[in-house]
């Protein structure tokens, strides 16, 4: 009987009829179980390939996301650079005097777009603040004041979405 069964599922030569009725029972059970495995065999690529079409699917979405906000926050900060590249062309290349207040002014519209996206300031320049390590460095190579201790901020942090991106130089005081 187990030589019988090791040629039906071997794959070798085909093995001899049986006789008896428990063998045939057993063939057809060895039979069912061989379809039943072929059967979860072909669910699981089925399954895998929709696994693969879902993850590139939502990878096409975020990128189009991704690729979205980046022209949302090109176009808004569109006019701005505008001017700044116009106002540097008049002073660089064609010697004609921009006033400060202007530069100063457009540069004002562009932090502001930026904010608009996300991007905040951490700090501001003579602000008073408790020192805190993962928001600010000391200038000048002193030495890190203990958290808590009272710092005077001289230089701005930046931060996009609440993740520090640039501490704050600060200097004690």
């Amino acid at each position: 009987m187990a030589k019988w069964l090791r040629g039906l599922l071997g794959g070798g030569k085909p093995p001899e009829a049986p006789t008896t009725e428990g063998a045939l029972a057993a063939a057809r059970e060895a039979r069912a179980l061989r379809l039943e495995l072929e059967e979860r065999d072909r669910a699981l690529a089925n399954l895998k390939g929709e696994l693969e079409r879902a993850r590139a699917g939502e990878s096409a979405r975020v990128a189009a996301a991704v690729s979205a906000e980046w022209e949302r926050l090109a176009a808004d900060a569109a006019g701005p650079v505008a001017q700044l590249l116009t106002q540097a062309r008049l002073l660089e290349a064609e010697g004609k005097p921009v006033q400060a207040k202007d530069v100063l002014a457009v540069a004002r519209r562009l932090v502001r777009v930026l904010q608009e996206h996300g991007l905040e300031a951490v700090g501001a320049v003579g602000d008073a603040a408790a020192f805190e390590p993962n928001r600010h460095e000391p200038l000048g190579g002193e030495a890190a004041p203990a958290p808590g201790e009272g710092v005077v901020v001289r230089l701005v942090g930046i931060a996009y979405r609440g993740k520090v991106l640039r501490k704050a130089g600060v200097q004690k005081g």
